[in-house]
């Protein structure tokens, strides 16, 4: 089964928020402290390669040279990761979002195939290993059940604890109807910090998405009659005609951290700051360098 799981990693959006690095660099290229001093890419990579995905695509797309330089170094330490890796061009589409910078693996026949599975991951979000290590073992022991129906992952979280993070970004929140033995999606959408109550336990989506060749066929399907340009509208689109995406929660509790500001960056070291300092109390006049500042 391990033969027909492909990890797909986007990479091609330009980060605007971040513009005063990722003029230089992709946003999934900015080395971190907290990670040994490797990217935010490589970090995922090995990750998958640890977990024994199959095949990595990589799309790129703005400044898609420097993802060759550091994909062509990775290749070069041994001759399995030359076969595993794989860099797919999404040419301009990024420019029309990420659902089609995703959607450009399809041009590909040796990637977009039947009966495979796809692990959709963001390449600018930096994840714990043993969190996608439980959502490799979900693929794994539902393998059958991922050809009817695509998989989002979830994590109950109290909105104070997300607070204490001091998340930056919009939350995507899952909307969870039980039906029987299974959880399904109705739909999730996106709400800022102060939009919520600090007493709120909410369903936070988890950024992979796992799909089948079939529904991917489907996605084509519906991108010819609407106009959306991120994952998230696709997928309401679809639920809401009629397709049904099953939600697994994920139980233990597992960190990521998404990359959208520079402050993102700053509070992710501060994390590794404290970890390695056993909560002793930050130095003010630390010093922060990110590639591309």
């Amino acid at each position: 089964m391990k033969k027909k799981i492909i990890a797909i990693i986007l990479c091609a959006g330009e980060g605007i928020r971040l513009k005063k690095i990722t003029k230089k660099i992709p946003k999934p290229l900015i080395k971190l402290k907290g990670l040994n001093n490797i990217s935010i890419l490589e970090h995922t990579i090995n990750i998958l390669i640890n977990l024994g995905t199959f095949r990595i695509a990589i799309v790129k797309g703005h400044l898609g040279s420097k993802i060759d330089e550091v994909i062509s170094s990775i290749k070069n330490k041994s001759s399995i990761l030359k076969k595993k890796l794989v860099i797919v061009d999404s040419g301009n589409q990024y420019k029309l979002g990420p659902l089609y910078s995703f959607l450009s693996i399809t041009k590909r026949k040796n990637l977009f195939r039947k009966k495979s599975i796809y692990m959709v991951i963001p390449g600018d979000t930096i994840f714990q290993f043993n969190l996608l290590n439980q959502i490799f073992g979900n693929v794994m022991n539902n393998f059958d059940l991922i050809q009817k129906f695509p998989l989002i992952f979830y994590r109950k979280i109290l909105v104070s604890d997300l607070r204490e993070q001091q998340v930056s970004k919009a939350i995507s929140i899952a909307d969870i109807e039980k039906k029987e033995f299974k959880s399904f999606l109705r739909g999730f959408n996106q709400y800022g910090l102060q939009d919520l109550s600090d007493s709120d336990i909410i369903s936070q989506i988890i950024p992979v998405f796992i799909f089948s060749f079939g529904f991917i066929n489907n996605v084509i399907d519906f991108e010819k009659k609407i106009s959306v340009n991120t994952i998230r509208e696709m997928i309401n689109y679809m639920i809401k005609n009629g397709k049904e995406i099953i939600a697994i929660k994920i139980e233990k509790e597992i960190n990521f951290y998404d990359i959208d500001y520079e402050v993102d960056l700053i509070r992710f070291e501060d994390f590794f700051y404290k970890k390695k300092e056993d909560n002793k109390s930050s130095d003010n006049s630390k010093n922060y360098c990110f590639e591309g500042i």
